[in-house]
């Protein structure tokens, strides 16, 4: 039985969606920067933040706690295909589902590395998305973190999350 939720943030995108699916759920809230978990081993939602594909944090959660589900939080539109590919880079096994959400970004909310990282990458995603004829709402919404920040976060984004919960636990 899942006995809670753990999540490593950067900028608060993925802290909040933690904290709305754990109100959803009745299920407590770690933050995996608080170091050690008083209860290793127990099954968790684990949410963390894409960086290059990856979401961070992930490895070494799944050394201190029995992940039954993995929630990657980027910038981009929530997609099936999306969770695919986090899951063969990260070696996530097949039998835990993978869900992404679309999160938010203000680059003023990074500092260091991350910040000039993303500086660039904000100026390929413009580039990209400025030559389209036309954008989706998660494409314009994607634009717009990358042109002046902006936040996708929202309990309605949590509903595949929650079936499969209800499915799986209820």
């Amino acid at each position: 039985m899942i006995s809670g939720i753990v999540y490593t943030s950067n900028s608060g995108y993925t802290a909040q969606y933690a904290r709305l699916l754990g109100a959803a759920l009745d299920l407590p809230v770690t933050d995996a920067k608080w170091g050690a978990d008083p209860h290793p081993g127990r099954a968790v939602i684990y949410l963390g933040w894409l960086m290059a594909g990856k979401v961070q944090g992930y490895a070494k959660a799944a050394k201190e706690f029995d992940i039954r589900a993995v929630c990657a939080v980027g910038m981009g539109p929530a997609s099936q295909a999306g969770a695919e590919k986090v899951r063969a880079k990260m070696g996530i096994p097949a039998e835990v589902p993978v869900f992404t959400l679309q999160g938010g970004f203000d680059i003023n909310k990074l500092h260091g590395p991350y910040k000039w990282i993303m500086q660039l990458k904000c100026k390929e995603i413009r580039k990209t998305l400025a030559g389209k004829t036309s954008l989706s709402p998660a494409q314009q919404l994607t634009y717009d973190m990358a042109t002046k920040g902006a936040s996708a976060v929202s309990a309605e984004n949590l509903t595949p999350i929650i079936d499969w919960y209800k499915t799986k636990e209820g």
